[in-house]
């Protein structure tokens, strides 16, 4: 039986691999901070360690197979010196670290888990050989760690593969998405204009698929695959299919763009006055506005990757999860 290792495995996407895993039937083995949890199945063998501990990573991984490597700092908004110090230790050395102790005790395969912010934003469809440099704290020091991981690794004999995750959604949603879905149930997230841009998702169930497959494929040796859907979404739409599975009708009007460009500007000029970060500026704007998409056609070729589920089909256990206030 082939023993695995799961960083970050209390986190959103990291609950479900560890239950994937679990299905695989293989033993899994994940890497807590602090204490030991009683939200997981007695199955599942716990260490406690953290990322800038090598010694602890290095007991952790004593007779693992195949490490995931998901745990990172991943407040990829906040753009000031201190953030930009915490991605660069956790997901830059803390990398490092999770790696060198894998090369050390001899793991076999390592799978990690980055972002579609390791590039540059286009307002194309962006694949593997789209190489423009990342203009986040967050994507520099995930697009150095996957220049670092590829180097050790393969000079290690490693099997290893990079993922880079477009926007992941799931139940227990977290993040931007749930920001968004939050923000429409309360009644203050203005109606969008139906700007046409583009927007990568992906299931966190799909995301899991992929994992396995990337960890069981000798052609993903080496590799970098972009994850996402095979379609793209507007702002629009995901504000539409939101709406609808919230039980609400889609407005029959909407806020210009022009109105929402002023406010991220009223918001720049606020947020200088009182140093501190407001919930809608430029930043917020292009993220809102801006395209990030990608095409998942290179893993689907290679690893037969094929995703089984789109934004709608889980947007009803999205908002169970989210009505019950388990997210």
């Amino acid at each position: 039986m082939a023993k695995v290792l799961v960083t970050g495995a209390t986190g959103f996407i990291g609950r479900f691999l560890v239950s994937h895993l679990l299905k695989q039937s293989v033993s899994v083995r994940i890497l807590v901070r602090n204490h030991l949890r009683d939200d997981f199945p007695a199955t599942v063998q716990q260490f406690i360690g953290d990322l800038a501990e090598p010694n602890g990573l290095i007991d952790a991984m004593k007779g693992i197979d195949i490490v995931f490597h998901l745990a990172g700092y991943a407040h990829a908004w906040k753009d000031n010196q201190e953030s930009a110090a915490k991605h660069h230790q956790t997901n830059l050395i803390g990398t490092k670290n999770c790696l060198e102790a894998s090369v050390l005790v001899g793991v076999k395969k390592f799978i990690f888990f980055s972002t579609i912010k390791a590039v540059g934003d286009s307002d194309h469809c962006i694949d593997e050989k789209w190489n423009a440099p990342p203009d986040t704290p967050y994507g520099k020091a995930k697009r150095a760690a996957e220049a670092q991981m590829l180097e050790n690794a393969l000079a290690n004999d490693m099997h290893v593969c990079v993922l880079r995750l477009a926007l992941v959604y799931g139940p227990h949603l977290k993040g931007n998405l749930y920001q968004m879905l939050r923000a429409i149930d309360k009644g203050y997230f203005l109606p969008v204009p139906p700007v046409k841009n583009h927007h990568s998702l992906i299931s966190v169930y799909d995301v899991c698929q992929a994992a396995w497959l990337a960890a069981n494929c000798e052609v993903a040796n080496g590799k970098i695959y972009f994850l996402a859907e095979q379609k793209s979404y507007s702002t629009y739409q995901i504000y539409s299919l939101m709406r609808k599975a919230l039980g609400y009708s889609t407005p029959t009007w909407s806020i210009p763009l022009w109105v929402f460009r002023q406010l991220a500007m009223i918001g720049d000029h606020a947020e200088r006055l009182i140093k501190s970060r407001l919930p809608f500026n430029s930043q917020a704007y292009h993220k809102l506005f801006g395209s990030s998409y990608c095409s998942a056609n290179a893993i689907q070729h290679e690893l037969g990757f094929c995703t089984q589920y789109a934004l709608a089909d889980l947007l009803p256990q999205i908002i169970t999860t989210y009505r019950a206030g388990k997210t």
